[in-house]
């Protein structure tokens, strides 16, 4: 049964819509019942009015936006009424070609209606891992620290957290089967004791582990995945107080996003620094920089880029690990030149490619 006058809260929303465009790849919003936008991946429309959504709710039904502004608030794409048990929560919506985004609608709701049942079991716990996937969704989406739930039930795990914990997040790659993906991870990490964590559509999982165990956590999840064959990629978040979880959980995402651009099995929070101002930065103006920067380049010219960096711009090395001849990779090289109007091989032109190279993993 759904708690009576449950409501999907801005942190509870945001999640979701994170979540979905991680999977779908598109701008999501979430709109309440009055037509507040109170979650959207594009944070300039956060607290604007949506006048779709209002169609949405007299309708219970779909609705299709056409051209940009067809309605005060709106874009084009499609909006979902999100129901559970018969209840409309609010609207969520997809930003882009409705003919594009029809495909997508499916798994944009089953991911929404996944996330808010998770969090509508409060009074009720019917096992711990439910129990445990609530505290830890608890201390990472709501900023909760001193709340009679938390102090009750983590007793049944035998764990007791210390003043300042971190969050991690592990990220399995290559995943063909979705859903055989928690009950193998589950093992995994109660086998490293890990007695704290909740799983994230479609191949993550959250980890809240003290922070004596920083260290140790880290060596042992290396070794055990390795031996277990199990390709991953782990962002382990800054290290806090209970109530400073939240922001420890979007410090960890960060540190993933550089471990995947990067192709490393782990990458600490505290080891980023330019990557941490650059976060900061509005998205429009990040993706004003990158279109200027390299927008113009083929994939096979970013990858080329990469590969430069990676090996601190050694022309030898780049050419060797692309399989070029040195005389190939300079003419490469030129080209992107005449491309940008900034050359690779110039110092200061080089760290303005670097920077758009980094802001496109962000």
């Amino acid at each position: 049964m759904m708690k009576e006058n449950f409501e999907i809260s801005s942190s509870l929303a945001q999640m979701i819509v994170d979540a979905a465009k991680e999977v779908i790849g598109k701008d999501i919003n979430f709109i309440q019942l009055d037509g507040k936008i109170i979650a959207s991946t594009d944070s300039s429309r956060i607290g604007s009015f949506h006048e779709a959504a209002f169609r949405v709710k007299e309708k219970r039904n779909i609705v299709e936006v056409s051209e940009n502004d067809a309605f005060k608030g709106t874009k084009k794409g499609i909006n979902y009424p999100v129901m559970i048990n018969q209840q409309m929560l609010g609207i969520i919506g997809i930003s882009g070609d409705p003919e594009e985004c029809k495909s997508l609608g499916f798994l944009l709701t089953k991911i929404t209606e996944v996330l808010i049942k998770e969090q509508m079991i409060a009074g009720k716990v019917h096992s711990l891992d439910e129990l445990r996937s609530s505290v830890v969704r608890m201390l990472i989406f709501e900023n909760e620290k001193e709340n009679a739930f938390l102090k009750e039930h983590l007793q049944h795990f035998q764990y007791e957290l210390e003043e300042n914990a971190f969050v991690s997040i592990i990220h399995v790659n290559g995943l063909d089967n979705p859903s055989s993906l928690p009950a193998h991870m589950h093992d995994i990490l109660l086998k490293q004791g890990v007695k704290l964590f909740t799983y994230l559509f479609p191949n993550r999982y959250a980890i809240i582990v003290n922070e004596s165990q920083y260290k140790s956590v880290i060596k042992s999840f290396a070794a055990y995945f390795d031996s277990l064959s199990i390709s991953c990629s782990i962002g382990i978040g800054s290290i806090g107080a209970l109530e400073e979880l939240a922001t420890s959980y979007k410090h960890a995402k960060l540190a993933l996003k550089y471990a995947l651009s990067k192709q490393v099995f782990v990458c600490e929070y505290a080891s980023l620094d330019l990557e941490m101002i650059m976060e900061s930065m509005h998205p429009h103006i990040r993706e004003e920089y990158i279109t200027k920067l390299i927008g113009e380049l083929s994939e096979e010219e970013i990858t080329l880029l990469h590969t430069y960096y990676k090996y601190n711009l050694s022309l030898k090395k780049t050419a060797a690990e692309l399989f070029i001849h040195k005389n190939t990779l300079q003419y490469r090289l030129e080209k992107i030149a005449k491309k940008t109007k900034v050359n690779p091989r110039d110092y200061h032109d080089s760290v303005k490619l670097y920077i758009a190279l980094l802001l496109q993993t962000l």
